[in-house]
């Protein structure tokens, strides 16, 4: 579990939600809360504290695109958790699988937070 790296108190946007089958293609953050549950909110500046919101530490976090009902891309990609561990990102996928989603071959990529080029890791 993480918290948030900036610390700061903010309130969880309205529009973030668990996330499910049928949500709208587009680029998202995401956030798995302690319970394991992936929440998701449409991307853009300095989102995912607001996922959550609350300071809500995270088991890990990251960002996707969902095309055609179908998860394109999914990373660990987030300046505010910034968690390092590929096993926590196959994990999240394991999790969206289990919700319904279909993942695309080669769409689980994992960014070291040394600067290391990108692995696919499925």
């Amino acid at each position: 579990m993480k918290f948030p790296g900036d610390r700061k108190h903010v309130r969880r946007h309205p529009q973030s939600q668990p996330i499910r089958v049928g949500v709208a293609d587009g680029g998202y953050v995401y956030v798995q809360d302690e319970f394991g549950t992936i929440w998701a909110l449409r991307d853009g500046p300095h989102r995912h504290p607001r996922v959550l919101g609350e300071n809500r530490p995270a088991k890990y976090a990251g960002d996707l695109v969902i095309e055609n009902g179908r998860i394109k891309d999914l990373t660990n990609l987030s300046g505010t958790f910034q968690f390092d561990d590929p096993d926590g990102l196959l994990a999240v996928a394991d999790e969206l699988e289990h919700v319904g989603f279909v993942i695309e071959s080669g769409g689980v990529r994992f960014f070291p937070q040394d600067g290391r080029l990108p692995r696919i890791l499925r």
